[in-house]
């Protein structure tokens, strides 16, 4: 009987990896594809309240989760694992992770069992790692003041730099990107008509200007090596 019960499972795996796939055609409500190039590919993603979504399958990159909206825990259960749920803890709006994205085996579902919708950016970082398992943390919202304005460096590592950038209350921004390397910015919270979760893409030392009256912050992501090759 244990023999056979194990065999069932191996085999309800096989078929949850033959049925996986990409995860905006899988469950196209829930993740949307905002942005690619060489660098990185952007999924917006919301989880709505009390949903479920399909077996898919995310790219083993490192990743970037940057989050637009309170929520509370998130299931996800894995295929291929010895223990497959795992649960995201409750999250902030304005906080980010970053994941080195170190399993073999990616292919999950994923339960939203409370009332709130959990709203976020997955970053998958395409570039050479030669740390990858220092990008890793998470971080919490700017808990600041804001009238100042800021700029905090977060994270620093070989591969990527992510500055917090505030802007002074009722003043314009000018964001510049790594001289050496390109930058993605990360609308994280604003008052104008730039909507949180807008991301924009700067080549080397390229100017972005935000001229708005009310407070942005963005996150600035700068990349220090090259496209990893396939």
């Amino acid at each position: 009987m244990r023999a056979l019960t194990i065999s069932i499972a191996l085999l309800l795996c096989s078929v949850l990896r033959i049925s996986a796939q990409d995860p905006t055609k899988a469950a196209p409500d829930t993740y949307k594809l905002q942005f690619e190039n060489d660098y990185v590919k952007i999924l917006h993603v919301t989880y709505a309240p009390r949903s479920k979504v399909p077996v898919h399958d995310h790219s083993r990159f490192p990743a970037a989760y940057v989050y637009l909206s309170d929520s509370g825990p998130i299931r996800f259960v894995h295929s291929g694992w010895d223990d497959p749920v795992l649960t995201r803890p409750a999250t902030r709006a304005g906080s980010f992770r970053l994941s080195p994205t170190r399993f073999d085996d990616e292919t999950h579902a994923v339960e939203n069992n409370g009332s709130l919708a959990s709203e976020f950016l997955r970053i998958e970082i395409k570039t050479e790692a030669p740390n990858r398992a220092s990008l890793s943390g998470r971080f919490a919202p700017f808990a600041g003041d804001r009238k100042q304005g800021a700029s905090k460096v977060e994270f620093d590592n070989t591969q990527l730099r992510v500055t917090r950038i505030i802007s002074r209350l009722n003043e314009g921004l000018d964001v510049k990107a790594n001289g050496d390397g390109p930058s993605l910015i990360v609308v994280v919270n604003s008052a104008d008509a730039i909507a949180k979760g807008q991301t924009f893409w700067l080549g080397p030392s390229e100017t972005r200007a935000f001229s708005q009256s009310a407070q942005i912050e963005l996150l600035r992501l700068d990349f220090k090596t090259r496209p990893k090759k396939s």
